[in-house]
């Protein structure tokens, strides 16, 4: 059609319908974020679980109660173990203690040793997580010889199982010398897959992560950044949020990981060493959103896939058949992603000081 033929007063009528049709369809829109593992947390190396991968990462975690294996001061005693290992580590009082409970999937049971007072963990501690758990007698046999009971890490199942060594805190209230041992560990441990790194995401990056951050960086030792006490930004408050705040705090939580990206990668330039981000996680021991399961905590249910899949333990057929009926229970729940938020929960922190004596 020739619109130079038309008479002006069409011209005209033509060309307002066109601009207000283009400016109807290019007006910007606000992006809308719902709680999935690709909006909590950044993926750049690895892919986002989906709903299977966190049912099966749960379920292992939770069949068969972690045991704490062995304990030391020191890296010399650590045994020659045949498991695959995780470490996790922070600054003191980041709420460590608190996030192994519920990775554990038991936050009320205070099998990581929960205080008020920073500092509490003071020796490099062992879980041993999945599996068959302890095998044999309940009582250690005796050492021949010695009459000391045998080292508990010796009966605990090797097929499809996992130690978590928790590791005291650095930085305030914590102690010059257990730093040496923790980098002797990250340097030389031949078991450690991966590190898990917590930054308190109510405060974000301090001297001493970075610090720490760089030099696992220098030496090449697998490690990935997990945003702890994520309730804190998502809801500061008792009253859970409506959709469009929590979809308004993902987004403040999203440009929170990009700046710790920006920071670390700026300094990583500057003291040369290798400038590329991992994923990170972020999670809470505290509170849920998962209006289903009300136990199940922010993102801890990711965090434990990460550690599957950072011990090669994510595609093992035997670990599939152990919580197939597990998953099947489920089968008939909703399937859809988090997408309103409820009342939370706030885990209660057993704070009674006590120590654990294992052989």
């Amino acid at each position: 059609m020739d619109l130079l033929r038309l008479s002006p007063s069409l011209r005209r009528s033509l060309h307002l319908s066109i601009r207000g049709f283009a400016t109807t369809q290019h007006a910007p829109t606000e992006q809308v974020f719902t709680l999935t593992p690709s909006t909590l947390n950044s993926y750049t190396v690895s892919h986002p679980p989906n709903l299977q991968n966190l049912r099966t990462a749960a379920s292992f975690f939770q069949r068969t109660k972690p045991e704490l294996l062995f304990t030391t001061p020191h890296f010399r005693s650590f045994p020659l173990s045949p498991f695959p290992e995780v470490t996790f580590l922070g600054r003191s009082n980041v709420g460590k203690s608190s996030l192994l409970n519920a990775l554990f999937g038991r936050p009320n049971e205070n099998i990581a040793h929960v205080s008020k007072r920073p500092g509490k963990t003071v020796t490099m501690n062992a879980y041993g997580v999945g599996g068959l758990g302890l095998v044999g007698n309940q009582k250690s046999k005796k050492v021949e010889g010695t009459g000391k009971d045998e080292a508990r890490w010796k009966r605990w199942s090797a097929q499809n199982s996992l130690l978590v060594v928790d590791m005291p805190g650095y930085g305030s209230g914590s102690r010059e010398e257990w730093g040496k041992e923790i980098m002797k560990y990250l340097l030389n441990r031949k078991q450690l897959r991966r590190t898990y790194v917590l930054i308190d995401a109510e405060h974000g990056l301090k001297t001493t992560d970075l610090s720490l951050l760089l030099e696992l960086r220098k030496n090449g030792v697998a490690h990935q950044i997990v945003l702890s006490k994520a309730d804190k930004i998502l809801f500061p408050y008792s009253k859970a949020p409506s959709v469009e705040s929590l979809s308004k705090r993902l987004g403040k939580l999203r440009e929170m990981q990009e700046e710790i990206r920006r920071e670390l990668d700026e300094a990583a330039q500057d003291a040369g060493a290798r400038a590329v981000m991992g994923g990170l996680l972020c999670c809470s021991s505290a509170k849920s959103l998962d209006p289903r399961n009300k136990s199940r905590r922010i993102g801890i249910d990711e965090l434990r896939w990460s550690v599957l899949e950072a011990c090669g333990l994510q595609d093992q057929e035997a670990l599939k058949k152990g919580v197939k009926e597990d998953i099947e229970m489920q089968e008939g729940e909703d399937a859809r992603p988090d997408t309103a938020a409820f009342a939370p929960i706030h885990a209660e922190e057993d704070v009674e000081e006590h120590r654990v004596n294992v052989h």
